[in-house]
């Protein structure tokens, strides 16, 4: 379907083209013959010519050269002699040969023809054309041609160029909360086919974003209600005289049940962000204290790793959507903390007009080839030496929501050894909204 609508949508602009310089074309000529009709003998200019005619009718050939150079010499017009054979076979060459008087012109002279009666001579006044008024005439009528023809294509472009402002701005409205209406195209338009395609195509997406909606929070409804029940069947054990092994295998199995509700709430979570409106609800503030407040909740998490910020901000306030942006760091620092072996250093900057905020860590680090993939959902990087491995969703989450800030996070190597994931948004994202 889409490229029979592109052969349409070809075919007819090319049609239009064509028609609109046939059809403009003829008129014009039309109208040009109109206000500038082939030039009529002035009657001087035919008794000039008859008086030559009668002159050297009767000259010959040599005769009739010198005598016209003489007899034209104080005359402002050329005048010179052509046979009747050097002419080409057309309906202009036979009123010659019949004896009219002939008139042509082109853009510079103005010629007059008219055969010597009784030999094969032709007799040639050729006078200059007043340019400056022919070619203001002229160009004039080039520029209304190309006019014209630049009219055409822009009233079937315009239509076309305003279905697809709209089909544009549908598109982005497609998997935000606010599900738009479904597009209304004219059938006549070129792009019809495209808006029907994708109405089907968004109404087949809010369908299955909405499944999964659904699925995932009534799967994760079902899965808490039996590891409730085996929290507290494990919490009545440990009350019970029980074998060491026992006790060993039932703490196992504790800790795969705490392991599983926090994976119900990661991905609960991420559907919430998933869902959520890209309308950020943005304020000025000091990303200072958000991190202080931080440092002090996160700090204890591993009392091995030392925790520090460097402003370099110069006490310059942060614009953003302050809840997000806590979720983001929030999911940096303890991933720095979960593989960091002895510091994990962050940094607060302005750079070239952005925000930037740069978590390093001296852990193991993140190879080159998995960098790229590791801000995809449910992507892992299990590590032997931390046998810390994660869902999958949190760096997934930072990516989304520096996304909705117009931004970027990167991952790179750090200097002290590990990974450096870097924050960064434009500081005027505020002001385009």
């Amino acid at each position: 379907m889409g490229l029979k609508s592109m052969n349409r949508a070809f075919v007819s602009l090319y049609l239009i083209i064509v028609l609109s310089i046939v059809l403009l074309g003829s008129v014009l000529n039309k109208f040009w013959d109109e206000i500038n009709p082939q030039t009529e003998s002035d009657p001087a200019v035919v008794d000039l010519i008859q008086i030559l005619e009668n002159r050297l009718q009767h000259e010959t050939v040599a005769d009739k050269e010198r005598a016209l150079a003489q007899i034209t010499a104080p005359l402002k017009y050329h005048f010179k002699l052509a046979n009747l054979s050097d002419f080409s076979q057309t309906h202009i060459s036979d009123k010659i040969a019949h004896g009219d008087i002939v008139n042509a012109s082109d853009e510079q002279n103005n010629y007059v023809y008219k055969r010597i009666a009784n030999s094969q001579d032709v007799l040639i006044l050729t006078r200059p054309i007043d340019a400056s008024h022919h070619n203001t005439w002229y160009m004039s009528f080039i520029i209304l041609f190309y006019s014209l023809i630049a009219l055409v294509i822009f009233l079937w472009v315009w239509p076309l160029a305003r279905d697809l402002a709209r089909l544009a701005g549908y598109t982005h409205e497609i998997g935000t909360e606010n599900q738009p209406q479904p597009i209304v195209i004219s059938s006549r338009s070129v792009v019809y086919p495209f808006a029907k395609a994708f109405n089907e195509m968004a109404k087949r997406l809010n369908d299955i974003m909405r499944s999964q909606k659904e699925m995932t929070y009534a799967v994760s409804h079902e899965l808490r209600t039996p590891l409730a029940r085996m929290k507290f069947a494990l919490a009545i054990t440990e009350e019970q005289e029980l074998p060491q092994l026992l006790h060993k295998q039932l703490a196992n199995i504790h800790d795969d049940i705490i392991e599983m509700e926090a994976l119900i709430n990661s991905l609960l979570a991420y559907a919430a962000f998933e869902q959520q409106s890209q309308r950020l609800n943005q304020r000025e503030g000091h990303i200072q204290s958000l991190l202080q407040d931080m440092m002090r909740r996160l700090g204890h998490q591993n009392p091995a790793v030392r925790l520090s910020v460097q402003d370099k901000t110069g006490g310059e306030t942060f614009i953003c959507e302050w809840s997000l942006m806590q979720t983001a760091l929030q999911n940096l620092i303890n991933n720095a903390l979960s593989y960091a072996k002895s510091q994990v250093f962050i940094t607060v900057a302005v750079r070239q007009g952005d925000f930037v905020i740069a978590v390093d860590d001296d852990g193991p680090g993140v190879s080159e080839d998995q960098r790229s993939r590791i801000f995809e959902s449910f992507y892992r990087i299990y590590n032997e030496e931390s046998n810390r491995s994660g869902f999958g969703l949190g760096l997934a989450l930072v990516k989304r929501i520096m996304e909705w800030h117009s931004g970027s996070v990167l991952c790179c190597a750090s200097d002290l050894g590990g990974a450096r994931f870097e924050l960064c948004w434009p500081h005027t994202f505020l002001l385009k909204k």
